[in-house]
């Protein structure tokens, strides 16, 4: 058996390149599949896109295609469609081609950073998603999980401060509440310096 010479140092930079390509890939197989099924199928996908992105490194030609990504993104896409089709018995063959993958991958290049951010909460997620996706009102929420209107109101501001963490961004200031502004007077005067606390007290 001819053994196959390795990958020149060009392509296996490639190759390492592309892995969080084929890793976002594979989520995408399996983003609408129920969670055991994502449990069990993620794992296999991506070691067939690694394979695949290897196989794409000794093919790519630059001077034929002088930007990589979507002929590499075609190569693991194929490889996990076949795959999936292949644990499902399901016949026939489905081709991705160039332009699709090109496109698929500006698609999924523009990720949804909060509902990444939400989908890492675990039990918790569903109330994020309804409150900071979905719009959903404390009163709805509270009906909707069961919860008194306060509980639903700390668990908000709770969620509100990890997801900000995670996504690197500033909550709004203490004279708000879960981003809305609030009808009552706010603790200090940023624009004065002052706060509330400080002022001294009049004299009776």
């Amino acid at each position: 058996m001819k053994q196959r010479s390795r990958l020149s140092k060009h392509r296996q930079d490639l190759v390492t390149e592309y892995v969080p390509l084929a890793r976002m890939l594979a989520r995408f197989f399996v983003k609408s599949r129920p969670g055991w099924q994502k449990s069990a199928m993620l794992p296999d996908l991506e070691a067939e896109g690694f394979l695949a992105l290897t196989k794409a490194a000794r093919t790519y030609d630059k001077s034929k295609l002088p930007y990589p990504k979507a002929y590499f993104a075609r190569a693991c896409m194929n490889a996990m469609c076949k795959a999936v089709k292949k644990s499902h018995r399901q016949p026939g063959e489905t081709k991705i081609s160039l332009e699709e993958a090109g496109e698929i991958v500006h698609v999924l290049e523009s990720p949804d950073y909060l509902g990444m951010a939400i989908n890492d909460l675990g039990e918790h997620g569903e109330l994020a998603k309804d409150r900071f996706q979905k719009g959903h009102t404390l009163r709805t929420i509270a009906a909707d999980h069961g919860i008194s209107l306060r509980l639903a109101s700390v668990r908000s501001r709770a969620l509100a401060k990890i997801l900000a963490r995670s996504l690197d961004i500033r909550l709004p200031p203490p004279g708000t509440s879960d981003g809305c502004p609030s009808h009552g007077r706010s603790r200090s005067n940023p624009s004065s310096g002052e706060s509330s606390s400080r002022r001294p007290r009049s004299g009776r």
